[in-house]
C-alpha cells in the first residue's frame, strides 16, 4: 500500500533593524552551505528510498511484492462482509431468534521464499467476527476469533490447520458464514506430504487431527444404560489420501479416509474401552463450463461412510437428526453407514451478474434394530438445495441474496423417548450478503 508524507520547510529568521549587510551575507553564506548540503540529503534520500522499494514480485501472481531487503514475497489482502439473516424450521422454538446479523473482517497473509526445494509458502487467514446470535439459536450476541488457515508448505509438505484433504466441492459456491450443503467441508489440524507426478496429477497422503471429526458413540439401549456419549479419547489421527487432477477442462479427485472410533465400556465407564475403524470414500468432478459463461463450473461430488458420519457433511438445523459414528452395546460396536450426493453449478450471465444453484441428498442407517427399537428409527434422510444471485457493480465487491432449503426425516419413524419429536422437519434462509475482497 502507497504512502504519502509532507514536509514543512521552516525558513531561519535574522531580527534587528541595524544589520542587514550581515544579514544578507548571512543568508548567502547558508544558502551556499545548505544548498551543498541538501543536495548530499537528497542523494543519501535516494539511496534510501531505492533499498526500501516494495518491487512487484510477479512470479508468484498479482499482488505480490518483495519484502526489502529479502527475496521472500508476500501479499497482504482480506475481505469484508456484512451479513442479514432470516432462517426459521418445522415447530420453531418462540425463543429462538429468526433473524440476526453477522459481520466479519478477514486479514490475509500469504509470504513466500524460492529454495532450491521448491517454494517455501507460509499462509495466514484470520476472521475476526461479531454475531447477534448463532443460527437456529436463540443468542448470544457474541464476538468470534476464528483460524481459517494458518499453514506452511515446503519441499511438498505442508503443516499447519487448513482444508482436510478429503475433501473436493467444500462450498465452493455457497455464500456466508452460516449455510452450507452436503458434503464434507473441514478445516483440520493436520500434517501431509504431496508427490506431483506429472503437471496436474498429484497424490497426498495426510495425517488429520481426530478431534474434529468425532460424531460420539451412543448406547444401543439409552434405558437401561444412559443416553450420554460413550466416547473415549482419541488414539490415533485420522489417515486421508488423495489422488487428483487438474486440466484445462477442470479437475478431479478420489479420496479416503480411515477413522478409528473408541468409546468406553457400557459396564466399566472409567478403563475398559472398545475401539474399531471406521472409513470413508468419496469421488468429485468440476468441469469448466466457457461455452455456457466465463468462469462457469460445474461440481459433482458422492461420498460413502461406514463408521465416520462427519464425512457426510449433514445439515441438521434442529439439532434432532444428526447419527452418531456408532452404537454401544454389550456385544460391543455396531457402526453406522451411509452416502451422499451433491452437484452445484455457477453461471456468471456477464461482468455484473452471476448466479449458482446447489444441492446435496444424503442417507443413513443405524445398522442395529436395538437402537432402532429405542431410538424410533433405522436411520434417516437429509436434503438440501439453494441458490442465489449476485450483483457486482465494482470489481471486488458484490450484494447477493441466497436462499436455501433443507430436510430431515427419520426413516421408519415410531416416537420413543429418546426419538425426534418429529418424524422430520423443513427448514428456510434467506441471506442477504455484501461483501468487498482487497
Amino acid at each position: 500500500m502507497a504512502r504519502s508524507m509532507a514536509f514543512a520547510r521552516l525558513s531561519p529568521r535574522i531580527g534587528g533593524a541595524r544589520a542587514p549587510l550581515a544579514a544578507a551575507a548571512l543568508l548567502g553564506l547558508a544558502s551556499t552551505v545548505g544548498t551543498a548540503q541538501d543536495s548530499r540529503a537528497a542523494d543519501l534520500l535516494t539511496v534510501k528510498a531505492k533499498d526500501a522499494y516494495m518491487r512487484a514480485c510477479t512470479a508468484q501472481g498479482e499482488g505480490f511484492y518483495y519484502i526489502p531487503g529479502t527475496d521472500t514475497c508476500i501479499r497482504v489482502g482480506g475481505y469484508a462482509w456484512a451479513e442479514g439473516y432470516y432462517n426459521t424450521y418445522t415447530q420453531y422454538p418462540a425463543e429462538n431468534d429468526k433473524s440476526y446479523s453477522v459481520a466479519t473482517g478477514a486479514l490475509i497473509l500469504d509470504a513466500r521464499t524460492e529454495t532450491d526445494y521448491g517454494t517455501l509458502r507460509s499462509y495466514f487467514e484470520t476472521r475476526f467476527r461479531w454475531r447477534t446470535s448463532d443460527p437456529w439459536s436463540d443468542g448470544p450476541n457474541k464476538a468470534e476469533l476464528e483460524v481459517w488457515n494458518i499453514y506452511v508448505q515446503f519441499a511438498g509438505f505442508t503443516f499447519g490447520h487448513a482444508q482436510s484433504f478429503f475433501d473436493f466441492y467444500a462450498n465452493a459456491n455457497v455464500l456466508g458464514t452460516d449455510p452450507a450443503t452436503i458434503g464434507d467441508d473441514t478445516r483440520i489440524n493436520l500434517l501431509a506430504y504431496t508427490y506431483e507426478f506429472t503437471k496436474g496429477l498429484s497424490a497426498t497422503v495426510s495425517f488429520e487431527d481426530a478431534a474434529d471429526r468425532q460424531s460420539g458413540t451412543l448406547a444401543a439401549d439409552p434405558a437401561s444404560f444412559s443416553s450420554d456419549d460413550y466416547l473415549a479419547g482419541q488414539v490415533a489421527p485420522e489417515i486421508v489420501a488423495n489422488l487428483r487432477y487438474e486440466g484445462d477442462w477442470g479437475s478431479a479427485q478420489i479420496s479416503g479416509a480411515l477413522h478409528q472410533v473408541r468409546a468406553v465400556s457400557l459396564l466399566n465407564t472409567i478403563s475398559s474401552t472398545d475401539s474399531n475403524w471406521g472409513y470413508a470414500l468419496q469421488a468429485g468432478i468440476m468441469f469448466k463450463l466457457p461455452a455456457l459463461g466465463e468462469e462457469d463450473t460445474l461440481y459433482l461430488q458422492s461420498a460413502y461412510a461406514d463408521g465416520a458420519t462427519s464425512y457426510l457433511g449433514l445439515q441438521d438445523p434442529s439439532g434432532s437428526y444428526s447419527p452418531p459414528d456408532a452404537f454401544l452395546s454389550l456385544g460391543g460396536l455396531t457402526r453406522v453407514s451411509g452416502w451422499n450426493i451433491t452437484a452445484s453449478l455457477l453461471h456468471n450471465w456477464n461482468e455484473k451478474w452471476s448466479s449458482a444453484l446447489f444441492g446435496g441428498y444424503a442417507s443413513y442407517d443405524f445398522n442395529n434394530a436395538e437402537a432402532q427399537a429405542f431410538y424410533g428409527a433405522s436411520g434417516g434422510k437429509n436434503y438440501n438445495v439453494g441458490g442465489y444471485l449476485a450483483f457486482a457493480p465494482v470489481k471486488h465487491f458484490s450484494i447477493a441474496l441466497q436462499y436455501d432449503y433443507t430436510y430431515n426425516s427419520a426413516a421408519s419413524y415410531l416416537p420413543t423417548d429418546f426419538s425426534p419429536e418429529l418424524s422430520s422437519v423443513a427448514a428456510n434462509r434467506v441471506l442477504l450478503f455484501v461483501s468487498r475482497d482487497f
